[in-house]
């Protein structure tokens, strides 16, 4: 713990004017969200070298991962690349491409993220609301495509 609060200390006095100094509320790990707590290291500056500012909240939308993934590439101020506005069409082989609606026997409802052949099979990363990404055999999964 020595160690970690010395780096602590030595992040804070390379700073020239102003330092701001933040947490996460929430991370992901594996896949799996869980609260975050900030670092006990803040409670050894003296309160009164801190200034507190409001904590900037995202609007709750659908846990929907189509809104989600929506909402981060348009903020992210890029522009789209050329032909982005075209829908991805499968190969002759493949049967899932991004984009498309699928539905699982146990998971549910659930959106294709990425969708490729492998060892004559097709292999789909599948984003579920309620339980995350699974990557998923097409020959052993039953997914049915949603219109």
């Amino acid at each position: 713990m020595q160690e970690e609060r010395r780096l602590f200390y030595v992040g804070i006095t390379r700073a020239k004017n102003l330092l701001f100094l933040s947490f996460s509320q929430n991370r992901s790990t594996y896949g799996y969200g869980e609260s975050a707590t900030p670092s006990r290291y803040l409670d050894d500056i003296p309160y009164g070298l801190l200034q507190e500012v409001e904590p900037v909240r995202p609007q709750r939308r659908s846990p929907s991962a189509v809104s989600y993934r929506s909402e981060r590439w348009e903020t992210a101020g890029l522009s789209p690349a050329k032909g982005a506005n075209r829908k991805p069409q499968p190969t002759q082989q493949s049967q899932f491409f991004p984009g498309m609606h699928v539905q699982h026997p146990v998971w549910g409802e659930g959106l294709v993220l990425n969708s490729r052949l492998q060892d004559d099979d097709e292999i789909v990363d599948v984003h579920f609301a309620e339980i995350g990404l699974k990557r998923l055999a097409a020959s052993l999964a039953k997914l049915e495509i949603k219109s």
